[in-house]
């Protein structure tokens, strides 16, 4: 299993017999594939984004693909829920949808992008609190109340909770927190695999007739996780 110290940066199918040649264009036809179905949503214009760096990644006897931003593990494998705890007194530059041109407003100065979906974004600065500290704020009332600041793992507001009967999910209770709106702050809601680069792999071994042995991604401790 992989940790933040080593995180897999290639991923490659095991074909018995395969030769160099062979294996290079299997190799470059699955990065092909890959770039078609990898992520794409919340990349501005202009910009190059995680797809365009897969690199082809092969040998005698396998080939894949090997990657060289670390995130593009978790967008192909996924990722857990967790609380950004390593954020604790930093200020965050965070892309922030403005559609109304709100903050545009508010801020003409601001840094802004358009993905290519046409969402225009602005860029804004947040900072996470270190842990327990407080801040004093005042009521509409003229009151004045001291609350948790905004530190990882603080609570939070609940954006949505599960429907009343008869319109509650299965599985879950009434009035519950829905997933990923659980309260507390600089949670990452975590990512759900896409499976884009197995998916390149795959394709391209079936469009070549090879027999694929096994699917494994590889550390840079040189461990090799089994994927498929």
């Amino acid at each position: 299993m992989a940790t933040k110290y080593d995180i897999p940066e290639a991923m490659f199918a095991k074909v018995k017999g395969l030769d160099a040649f062979r294996a290079r264009r299997l190799a470059n036809q699955a990065v092909d594939l890959a770039r078609m179905v990898a992520p794409k949503g919340y990349l501005a214009v202009g910009e190059n984004g995680m797809a365009s760096r897969l690199e082809p990644y092969f040998g005698r006897g396998y080939f894949g693909i090997r990657w060289v931003d670390q995130y593009a593990w978790f967008q192909e494998h996924g990722a857990q829920p967790f609380t950004m705890s390593n954020l604790q007194g930093k200020t965050i530059p965070m892309w922030l949808k403005d559609p109304t041109g709100i903050e545009r407003t508010r801020n003409p100065k601001a840094k802004t992008r358009v993905r290519p979906d046409g969402v225009v974004e602005v860029l804004i600065f947040r900072r996470a609190a270190k842990k327990g500290q407080r801040k004093v704020v005042t009521t509409k009332y003229g009151n004045k109340r001291i609350v948790p600041a905004s530190y990882p793992g603080a609570p939070g507001r609940i954006a949505l909770r599960e429907a009343r009967h008869p319109h509650t999910s299965p599985g879950k209770a009434a009035g519950a927190i829905s997933s990923p709106n659980v309260g507390v702050r600089w949670r990452n809601p975590g990512l759900n695999g896409r499976h884009f680069m197995q998916h390149g792999i795959e394709v391209a071994g079936s469009q070549y007739g090879v027999v694929i042995q096994s699917i494994v991604a590889k550390h840079p401790s040189g461990q090799e996780e089994l994927i498929a």
